[in-house]
């Protein structure tokens, strides 16, 4: 059974954990650093997301250490798992006719639109949903900028150079900063550092579930 009190606090003190070492890197590591500093943060959070969601399908326990209805309580992983590629539109129907063989075969859990694809899913079973979608239409702007910060990092080509481009409206660039620098510039709207910024973000939502 997930307890999501203990899968939330796991995920805190990764953010926390990584944070002091990204701001404790060097300017000749930093950026290779970063790279790694959040692709670990977004598996992390994509595993979060994927504990979240199963509970709710097949069993658990929430915040507060209550077991959650699910809505299969027989189901084991598999089985949530083929609902959940349903729900979020990533099968036309709820079967589990084909095998998963790996997580690359799964769906980005924590993506915003994931998230907003399978809590609208479930509001008929479970209406702390309708909660769910508020948090998220708080906090989704930068969640999506994380994952597009993270992704051109990782990935670099000309679509994910284009994505990071059009986040810059965001943020102040010093005169010494270069587009890949964008982790150490200033968001507009609460004049912070960008990377803190971003985790302040995940880490908000996660809290007020």
């Amino acid at each position: 059974m997930r307890d999501l009190a203990y899968r939330r606090e796991r995920f805190c003190d990764v953010i926390e954990d990584y944070s002091i070492l990204y701001t404790y890197s060097n300017d000749k590591e930093q950026l290779a650093l970063s790279a790694g500093v959040l692709n670990f943060i977004w598996n992390h959070w994509n595993n979060f997301w994927r504990d979240y969601w199963l509970a709710h399908v097949s069993g658990g326990y929430d915040f507060n250490g209550n077991r959650i209805t699910p809505i299969f309580n027989n189901y084991n992983d598999k089985q949530s798992c083929h609902y959940l590629l349903y729900a979020c539109g990533k099968k036309s129907n709820h079967n589990n006719g084909s095998s998963i063989v790996g997580v690359h075969q799964e769906a980005t859990w924590g993506d915003p639109n994931i998230i907003s694809n399978i809590a609208t899913k479930m509001l008929p079973y479970h209406n702390q949903m309708t909660y769910v979608l508020g948090l998220l239409s708080q906090y989704q702007t930068f969640i999506l900028h994380f994952q597009r910060i993270r992704n051109s990092f990782i990935h670099l080509n000309n679509e994910n150079i284009y994505n990071l481009n059009s986040l810059t409206g965001h943020y102040i660039f010093n005169d010494n900063h270069r587009l890949i620098d964008i982790l150490e510039t200033t968001e507009i709207s609460t004049s912070t550092r960008c990377f803190d910024n971003l985790v302040n973000n995940m880490t908000g939502l996660i809290q007020n579930l």
